[in-house]
């Protein structure tokens, strides 16, 4: 999705309330309280401009991120002296000057974002849930706070063909345990780890198995446990495609109901960490070395106590977008929100059974995400950061407007608001939500 970095965000935020930026210091920073900048003397030719109101918040260098307030400036050298601790020095860095401390700009960002929702939020689009047998609810990541639309599918599957990779729905087995060392074009690494087989049921079905007779089962002991298979082009085992400097992309269906011990491995690429909510789709993608001949892929569970499950892992190479099996709409369903403190997204809620073992999912919207750093990126760009902006402008001329009840900030914090509502009442940001519950599904 657009992303925009906080470092940028804050920069227009401020521009219009003051802002002045320099591209680098004209001395070098020192290890004392002063920040000289000649190019100051003809834009400011008033000596004290910046006395005890401004910052100097330095974007560069040894000292980046530091924030002073500034206590005197000297128009005829552009000389700024601050409070606080001296410089580590050593460069000429660039830095802004600002007449709002950017740390409180930033925590107003973090209020103004929830004020925002849900007229301007991340849009989710996600595809891990897998229905169960007799199931009418289920848990709702805590990615998700809004439902707009649910849909369901059915599975792809690793036998498809342009999948790269063998065996990769595990219904190969020379034995029903696989111990570190290679077996059925896998190879299991970890002090004391086992890859077990997990056979299909009746009556019940064996849930562990999304298709065929067979899935893997995990046995994580004191050591990081991987399963990778190398891709090698050259052998007559694997379609002859180019490696070389080729985009790869991993998708696997793994099981796993702690957070943050699963991830998809490509070379010494990883993606992000599978959510702990039971079978999700994980999905990695990386761009070999100008020279690769070789792919080395599969997953990586860290160091312990926990039960993990895979059945479907297939790779391909060169294209950013796998084709996927179409979903259809469902409409009589509904979302139960957490409750306070909830670690998750509430409940979805169908008033029908689903088929069995198909995808389910979801589209909706959650708060953008908070900033703490510089590079931090937020979930939004192009004609919604505006409104964004004007939000977080209006609540720091609300502030100001606290501090000097006669200043003109109170106006300023009027038009800021009446230019955000002009913004969210229109066509192009508000996402109307659909009835959350319509006569029968059919399938």
């Amino acid at each position: 999705m657009p992303t925009s970095t906080w470092s940028t965000m804050r920069q227009d935020i401020l521009r219009p309330l003051g802002l002045v930026t320099s591209a680098t210091t004209t001395t070098a920073l020192t290890t004392n309280k002063v920040v000289v900048d000649t190019k100051l003397t003809d834009r400011f030719p008033v000596d004290d401009y910046f006395n005890n109101q401004w910052f100097v918040h330095i974007t560069s260098g040894n000292d980046s991120g530091k924030i002073r307030r500034i206590t005197d400036y000297a128009q005829s050298t552009g000389t700024l002296t601050h409070l606080g601790a001296n410089w580590t020095g050593g460069d000429s860095p660039s830095f802004e000057l600002t007449p709002f401390d950017p740390t409180e700009v930033q925590n107003l960002y973090n209020e103004a974002r929830e004020m925002v929702y849900p007229d301007i939020s991340m849009i989710r689009d996600i595809e891990t849930i897998v229905t169960g047998n007799r199931q009418f609810t289920y848990t709702v990541p805590s990615t998700m706070r809004k439902i707009d639309r649910v849909y369901l599918g059915n599975r792809r599957n690793a036998d498809s063909g342009d999948n790269l990779l063998l065996n990769g729905d595990f219904e190969e087995w020379d034995a029903d345990q696989l111990t570190p060392g290679s077996q059925n074009n896998w190879t299991l690494a970890g002090s004391g780890a086992t890859f077990n087989k997990e056979a299909q049921t009746s009556n019940p079905e064996n849930y562990m198995v999304l298709s065929g007779n067979n899935s893997g089962r995990f046995a994580v002991a004191s050591a990081t446990t991987t399963l990778l298979q190398t891709f090698t082009p050259a052998s007559s085992s694997y379609t002859t495609v180019a490696t070389e400097g080729q985009e790869v992309n991993l998708s696997a269906w793994v099981y796993c109901n702690t957070a943050s011990k699963v991830k998809l491995y490509i070379g010494a690429a990883v993606g992000s960490f599978h959510g702990g909510t039971g079978w999700e789709l994980m999905k990695a993608s990386a761009t070999l070395d100008h020279d690769a001949t070789t792919a080395v892929v599969g997953l990586s569970i860290a160091a312990s106590n926990v039960a993990a499950y895979i059945d479907e892992i297939w790779m391909t190479i060169g294209q950013s977008e796998m084709t996927d099996v179409p979903y259809n709409e469902l409409r009589n369903w509904e979302h139960v929100p957490p409750a306070a403190g909830a670690s998750d997204g509430g409940v979805l809620r169908f008033q029908e059974l689903l088929p069995d073992k198909y995808r389910i999912r979801i589209v909706g919207r959650d708060i953008l995400s908070s900033t703490s750093a510089e590079s931090d990126t937020v979930e939004v760009d192009g004609d919604l950061l505006h409104p964004l902006y004007d939000k977080v402008r209006q609540l720091i001329a609300l502030r100001m407007a606290a501090a000097n009840p006669t200043s003109t900030w109170s106006e300023m914090a009027r038009q800021y608001e009446e230019s955000y509502m002009m913004a969210v009442r229109g066509d192009l940001i508000r996402v109307k939500a659909p009835p959350v519950a319509v006569p029968r599904m059919v399938f």
